[in-house]
């Protein structure tokens, strides 16, 4: 077997700073006693971040030296090491996300007594921590018309598509707003917006929180927001 290619010196840094040089199996702090592991040996794209993981001497011999002929006890899975590893990462850096508030809405800068003109909807977002450090946030959203999923907002700019980044520094709040599709006003069909957050940190570590998905209320002009998801997220 080839040795596999080195991941990159900017990618060590941050999965040993994800950890803060803790063995994301055992946990167990190791200082300079640390091994940036390849969790997949034969695979596309060997030296992908996600394809990292960092280990002490112990749990990297563990994982490595497993003897197929002699299937003792329960080996790791590639499965599960990723979904270990991503835990110890949640572990020490969820201390980086602030409270993060979205909303979608036809009050404009939430003055009640002034309403947008449907299909015009706005859209707020808050960054509610005060002692947390900024953060950037990825928006991704979802037309949903009868029931099928129509895709994203046709945005030039990518703030509605996922291909920007909003920068929300602490008690930031941003009053935005789309335009959706001259077909979600055509009919009076059931019409939802689902909306889907990325929070990347301050080391680059990105965050998904669960989507939100509002219905609109056609004669009233307002949204209301509902306990579930009706999207497909990938």
């Amino acid at each position: 077997m080839t040795k596999p290619p080195p991941f990159k010196d900017t990618d060590k840094i941050k999965v040993l700073l994800w950890c803060e040089r803790h063995c994301c199996i055992c946990d167990k702090p190791c200082d300079t006693n640390i091994i940036i592991h390849h969790i997949e040996q034969e695979s596309e794209n060997l030296d992908d971040i996600r394809n990292a993981i960092p280990l002490c001497f112990d749990c990297h011999g563990k994982i490595k030296n497993y003897n197929t002929k002699h299937p003792w006890g329960t080996s790791y899975k590639v499965a599960e090491i990723k979904a270990r590893r991503d835990q110890i990462y949640e572990k020490y850096t969820r201390h980086l996300v602030p409270p993060i508030h979205c909303e979608v809405t036809q009050i404009i800068r939430n003055n009640r007594n002034i309403l947008r003109a449907f299909p015009n909807v706005g859209f707020n977002l808050d960054h509610n921590g005060i002692v947390f450090l900024p953060v950037k946030v990825r928006v991704e959203t979802k037309i949903i018309l009868r029931g099928k999923d129509k895709g994203p907002i046709d945005d030039k700019h990518g703030y509605y598509n996922g291909n920007s980044l909003w920068h929300l520094n602490p008690t930031t709040r941003i009053f935005g707003n789309f335009n959706l599709p001259e077909f979600c006003s055509q009919n009076n069909d059931d019409l939802k917006f689902e909306v889907k957050l990325t929070v990347v940190d301050q080391y680059e570590r990105e965050h998904p929180h669960l989507p939100l998905c509002w219905t609109y209320v056609r004669k009233n002009n307002y949204w209301f927001l509902e306990p579930r998801s009706f999207a497909k997220w990938t």
